[in-house]
C-alpha cells in the first residue's frame, strides 16, 4: 500500500493528577480482587509468604536445570545465555564455568491446568504492576512500563510483522519504527494496513530523536485466507523493491496475529477452523513461501543482523492446552493429560472455544521447536559467529489488555472503545453485555498489563536478532520467553520431537506446500 501521509497530531492532553489516577486504579483494583477472591486469595497468601505461588492443579511439575548441570533458578537472567542450542550459565562475561555456589538451590516448576488458575497468575501480576509498579525494569520507562530500543539501533534492518493493526503488532511497529527500522506491517485489507502505517507516522512525529520520520510500509494479508498467503510474496516485492531492482530482504518475521475466543465454530474460506489457521496455519504457510521465494534474509554476518529470526507470538495458555477433547457435560477425569490434542485439531468432533486457542498456541511452539530443528540440520554455521542463517524463537506476552478478549463478555477495552470508533475503527462491543459483565469489563481491563507493556518481549527479541546480540544477550533458536524477557521453560509435550514433527508434516499437507529448509 503507497500510505498517504497525514499532518502531524497536535494532541492538548490534560492528564489525570498523579494522585487521583494513583487512587482510580487502587480503588478500582481492590473491587476486582474482591470479586476474585475465590481464584485469588490461595496466590496472595503465598506472595505475602514470599514462598511463591503455588496452584492447586499442578498435574506435571518439571525440574530444570542448565545445561552444565545448575538449577535454572540459581541463573541469574544476566547469567543465562545459550550455548549450541541449550541453555548454559556464565559464571563471567563469556565464561562458561560450572558455579554452583552464592545462589539458592530452588528447583524452577512448569505448571499446568485450568486456564482460571493458570491466568489468575497473570492478572495478579498486572495489578501489582499497575498498583506499584512491581516488576518494572531498569530499561523501562515509568509511565507503561515500556522498553524502548535505543534510537538509530535498527537502521537499515527489515522488519515484517503480522496482525500491525491493533495491539501488540501495533505497538511492535512504533516502537521498532522509532528505533530506525523499517517496518514491514499487515492488516487484512488495504484500508486497514494505511491507517496502521498512518498511526506508526502520527507516533514518532510526536516523539523527539532521530527517526520522527519514520519508514514504514502497509501491505495486506489476511491469514485466513490461503491464497491471500501464497500471493504475498508478490505484494511484498512489489512494495520493497530498491532501485537497483534488488528487494530488500526481511531480518525479522514477527508471526504475531491470530484470533480466538469466538462464540462458535467458524471456518476460513479454506475450510479449517478459524482460530487454528489464524494462529498456526497461515503463519506456517506465510513462513515457507517468504522462505521459497528467498524473502528472508540469509547473509549470516552480524554486520546484517545475523540472518533471519522468525519470532512466534505464543501465550501461556499453552500450559492449559488438555491432549483430549470432551464434550460438555463430560466429566474430566483428576489425572487429566495436557498436551496437543490432534485427533480434533480442526475441532469437527467437539469446539470449546477457549481450548480452541490453547491447542493453537501450542502449535507456535512446536512450530517454532521443529523450525529451529530442521534449520539446524540444514544451515552450516559460519567461521566467523558460529550462528544458522535462520533462528527461530516464541514468547508468551502475558495477560495483557488487547483485542483477544473482544469475544468474551468483557469485550473491547471500555477505555478506548469510543477514541476507536471517532478514529474510524468499525468494531462494536458483543451483544446482550449485562451491566455486571460491563462493571468486570472496566475492572479487568484495569487489572491486565497494558499494550505497551506487554509488547516488551518481541521488541526486545527483535532488538537483539537485528543486532546479532552479544555476550549474556544473545539469543539462539528453539527457546521460548516469557514476558519478563527472560528464557522460560515449557512443559514436556511443548518440545516434543515426535509432536512436533507430526505436526509440521500435517501443516505442510494442509497448507499445501512442502516446507523444505534444504531447497
Amino acid at each position: 500500500v503507497d500510505n498517504i501521509r497525514r499532518p502531524r497530531p497536535n494532541p492538548t492532553l490534560v492528564p489525570m493528577p498523579a494522585v487521583k489516577l494513583w487512587l482510580w486504579r487502587a480503588v478500582m483494583s481492590a473491587i476486582a480482587l474482591v470479586q476474585s477472591a475465590t481464584q485469588t486469595a490461595e496466590a496472595f497468601s503465598e506472595i505475602r509468604s514470599l514462598s511463591g505461588l503455588k496452584l492447586k492443579h499442578q498435574q506435571r511439575r518439571l525440574s530444570l536445570t542448565t545445561a552444565n548441570n545448575i538449577p535454572l533458578a540459581s541463573c541469574p537472567p544476566n547469567r543465562r545465555t545459550i550455548h549450541n542450542g541449550a541453555m548454559v550459565f556464565a559464571a563471567a562475561d563469556s565464561d562458561f564455568e560450572q558455579r554452583t555456589n552464592n545462589f539458592e538451590n530452588d528447583d524452577v516448576t512448569v505448571s499446568v491446568g485450568p486456564a482460571q488458575e493458570i491466568f489468575s497468575t497473570k492478572i495478579i501480576d498486572g495489578a501489582k504492576f499497575n498498583l506499584f509498579g512491581i516488576g518494572r525494569k531498569d530499561d523501562e520507562d515509568k509511565a507503561n512500563g515500556a522498553f524502548q530500543p535505543p534510537p538509530n539501533s535498527m537502521n537499515s534492518k527489515i522488519i515484517l510483522i503480522t496482525g500491525a493493526s491493533s495491539g501488540l503488532g501495533l505497538e511492535s511497529a512504533k516502537r521498532l519504527a522509532l528505533a530506525g527500522a523499517t517496518v514491514v506491517l499487515t492488516a487484512r485489507t488495504d484500508e486497514r494496513a494505511m491507517s496502521s502505517a498512518n498511526a506508526v507516522r502520527d507516533y514518532c512525529h510526536t516523539k523527539e530523536g532521530p527517526n520522527t520520520e519514520p519508514k514504514v510500509r502497509g501491505i495486506s494479508l489476511d491469514l485466513d485466507d490461503f491464497s491471500s498467503v501464497r500471493s504475498f510474496p508478490d505484494r511484498y516485492r512489489d512494495c520493497m523493491m530498491r532501485g537497483d531492482d534488488n528487494v530488500q530482504k526481511i531480518n525479522v518475521l514477527m508471526n504475531n496475529a491470530g484470533g480466538g475466543g469466538y462464540p462458535s465454530r467458524e471456518l476460513t474460506v479454506d475450510g479449517y477452523e478459524r482460530t487454528f489457521q489464524s494462529c498456526h496455519l497461515g503463519h506456517f504457510l506465510l513462513t515457507a513461501r517468504l522462505f521459497e521465494e528467498g524473502l528472508l534474509n540469509q547473509d549470516n554476518s552480524k554486520s546484517n543482523g545475523g540472518g533471519c529470526t522468525v519470532i512466534n507470538v505464543s501465550s501461556v495458555s499453552h500450559r492449559c492446552a488438555e491432549a483430549w477433547h470432551f464434550k460438555e457435560g463430560d466429566d474430566k477425569p483428576e489425572d487429566l493429560e495436557y498436551g496437543y490434542d490432534f485427533d480434533n485439531m480442526n475441532c469437527e468432533i467437539i469446539y470449546p472455544g477457549g481450548e480452541a486457542y490453547f491447542q493453537a498456541k501450542l502449535a507456535n511452539i512446536l512450530f517454532t521447536k521443529e523450525l529451529q530443528r530442521r534449520a539446524d540440520m540444514q544451515q552450516q554455521p559460519t567461521s566467523n559467529d558460529g550462528g544458522t542463517s535462520l533462528t527461530a524463537v516464541s514468547l508468551e506476552p502475558g495477560g495483557v489488555a488487547t483485542d483477544i478478549w473482544r469475544h468474551s463478555p468483557w469485550g473491547y477495552d471500555p477505555r478506548t472503545f469510543r477514541e476507536r470508533l471517532e478514529n474510524g475503527e468499525r468494531i462494536e462491543q458483543p451483544k446482550g453485555r449485562s451491566l455486571i459483565d460491563r462493571f468486570q469489563s472496566q475492572i479487568i481491563y484495569r487489572l491486565l498489563d497494558r499494550v505497551e507493556r506487554g509488547a516488551n518481549a518481541q521488541i526486545w527479541l527483535a532488538y537483539l536478532a537485528a543486532n546479532g546480540g552479544g555476550g549474556a544477550e544473545t539469543i539462539r533458536g528453539g527457546q521460548h520467553y516469557s514476558e519478563d524477557r527472560t528464557v522460560t521453560p515449557v512443559p514436556d509435550y511443548a518440545k516434543n520431537e515426535d509432536t512436533a514433527r507430526r505436526l509440521w508434516e500435517m501443516s505442510e499437507e494442509m497448507a499445501g506446500i512442502k516446507f523444505d529448509l534444504s531447497a
